[in-house]
């Protein structure tokens, strides 16, 4: 065989066995990478944050009739002037009204809290300028106040302040809603108070007992004249009682009564006449058993 063919033979030989081994010990390497355990191997799972619950903010407080304080979720208090409108003051029974209608219209009630669009966040007293609007209803707080007559449109693009989203719709409500003004209560004549019993303000320390003077009596009254007989009509003297006959001597004599004096024959009897008595004159004339 020449010498140029075992050289390339023994090449070739070479390049087979190199080969071989490269194929054993990639077979041996996989063979030990499936015996790992599979608990041994970490597996990572991507998983996503729930979203945060979202903060809903309710009308804790009714100020007056144009503010109020809210509370979020997040325990966050703002005290809320209503942007666009101007209730009375709570001085003043408008006032006091306005704020029972702000009350009726928002208070515990989720509301929202937008911007009026012209720029300001916060007044010169720090309280925050927002809309109200009621999450369950779409009601505008601020708007339902204009409505009612306790509100009136103000602080906007009249008075030199920004011009405000809602602006025009609040002054078109103002226009057309009377202002609530109260009833004016009757006065009533104050109670004189009762007059200081005396000794009140004396300083000393005994019970003050007031007693009334006793009341003087009435003078009585004069006794009416008695009346004058009419001189014309005056009764005519009573006549003196009769006599007897100045031939009867008197003397004595006794009757027990007209039947003794009759059976005597002395009836009648005379006033000094014997017998007589004035038992038996009845009617006093002066004649008895007449």
């Amino acid at each position: 065989m020449p010498r140029k063919s075992m050289i390339v033979g023994g090449i070739a030989a070479a390049v087979l066995i190199i080969g071989g081994i490269a194929a054993a010990s990639s077979n041996k390497g996989s063979t030990a990478t499936a015996s790992v355990p599979a608990t041994e191997l970490t597996v990572t799972t991507s998983k996503t944050a729930p979203p945060p619950a979202p903060v809903t903010t309710k009308v804790t407080t009714v100020i007056d009739g144009d503010t109020v304080e809210t509370t979020d979720t997040a325990g966050t208090v703002l005290t809320i002037r209503i942007i666009g409108i101007d209730a009375p003051e709570m001085d003043s029974c408008e006032g006091l009204a306005a704020a029972k209608a702000m009350t009726a219209i928002a208070l515990n009630h989720p509301v929202t809290l937008p911007l009026g669009g012209d720029g300001e966040d916060l007044d010169k007293y720090g309280r925050s300028l927002r809309y109200v609007d009621l999450s369950n209803t779409g009601t505008d707080a601020g708007m339902a106040l204009i409505q009612q007559g306790h509100a009136v449109a103000r602080y906007d693009s009249r008075d030199g302040y920004g011009k405000h989203t809602r602006e025009g719709s609040y002054i078109a409500a103002d226009a057309l809603a009377p202002n609530y003004v109260c009833t004016p209560v009757p006065t009533q004549e104050p109670t004189p108070a009762p007059a200081p019993a005396p000794n009140a303000d004396s300083g000393n320390d005994d019970t003050d007992v007031y007693v009334a003077p006793a009341s003087e009596p009435a003078p009585a009254p004069a006794p009416a004249p008695k009346p004058q007989p009419d001189p014309e009509l005056a009764p005519a003297p009573e006549p003196e009682p009769a006599r007897a006959p100045e031939s009867e001597a008197p003397g004595s004599a006794y009757y027990a009564n007209c039947d003794a004096a009759r059976a005597a024959g002395a009836a009648p009897l005379y006033a000094g006449a014997p017998g007589y008595s004035t038992k038996l004159d009845r009617d006093k004339d002066g004649v008895a058993c007449e």
